[in-house]
């Protein structure tokens, strides 16, 4: 039987806290070749669907994406989602579901929030304890803010801009307030 149609409201110039997480919170990225992978499929489905990624990180068993999308959120994950499902199944010889149920998706409605969520999703690895620092876990978008480090994925939020007026002037803020803020991303 098909799942019902998603019931939710798309705002228009909305940006989404978008979240995935493998079944039953499995393992979905084993090595460096499905971290990329997945990269790969985010960019295509990015530029095919028109959406704009502010911040991302890829964690061993799920997915933060900070996004604005100009249409259908749900077609862009699909491309992203289903692709990556087929690829993971091929090659670990696996049947069954990859990821658990659908996405979650919250808007982000305040620039402190924007802040807030991107603060949360570059530091998930360092509260894992995967990582003793944010820019040690390569599958974020931490270095683009941190060290201006080129990411075809990332379009920097507004918020940066506000850090400094050089880049180095906001590179050296992003880190110190990512560094002391602990946020949660409820709005």
């Amino acid at each position: 039987m098909p799942r019902a149609l998603r019931n939710y409201v798309v705002v228009p110039d909305g940006i989404y806290h978008v979240i995935v997480r493998g079944n039953n919170k499995m393992r979905v990225f084993h090595d460096a070749d499905d971290y990329d992978a997945y990269l790969k499929y985010l960019l295509n489905a990015a530029k095919d669907h028109r959406v704009t990624i502010y911040h991302y990180v890829l964690m061993p068993n799920h997915v933060h994406i900070l996004a604005k999308p100009t249409s259908d959120l749900s077609s862009f994950m699909h491309a992203v989602q289903m692709p990556f499902a087929k690829r993971y199944c091929k090659k670990y010889k696996f049947v069954g579901h990859v990821w658990q149920g659908r996405f979650k998706s919250l808007i982000v409605a305040t620039d402190p929030y924007l802040f807030a969520c991107g603060n949360y999703i570059e530091m998930n690895p360092v509260r894992a304890k995967l990582v003793a620092s944010p820019e040690k876990w390569h599958y974020s978008s931490y270095g683009v803010y941190a060290f201006g480090e080129t990411d075809p994925l990332v379009t920097v939020d507004p918020f940066y801009e506000t850090l400094g007026a050089t880049d180095l002037e906001r590179q050296s803020a992003y880190q110190r307030l990512v560094s002391t803020t602990r946020f949660s991303p409820d709005p």
